[in-house]
């Protein structure tokens, strides 16, 4: 039997739009019946703050901060209280 994006229900064809049927079926099989909210940082500070120390001196804040969704401002922050 061939499945295609259509034939899933709600919420479940756009997931399989975004990532394909398999891993939507594994989605499924792995937490249905829970509820689940996607927070909006996906990396962690610490991952933010290694990222910011190899690939920048501190001088294109502007870009980093929209390469991973933070504010300019936030991104000082967490510099700051990383010490950096």
């Amino acid at each position: 039997m061939e499945i295609s994006t259509s034939d899933f229900a709600g919420v479940y064809k756009d997931i399989a739009d975004v990532v394909g049927i398999e891993a939507t079926i594994l989605l499924h099989r792995t937490f249905r019946g829970q509820q689940i909210t996607f927070p909006k940082k996906l990396y962690t500070k610490d991952f933010i703050v290694a990222q910011i120390e190899t690939t920048n001196n501190g001088t294109n804040v502007k870009k980093i901060a929209s390469e991973f969704w933070y504010t300019e401002r936030r991104l000082r922050q967490i510099l700051k209280e990383s010490n950096c």
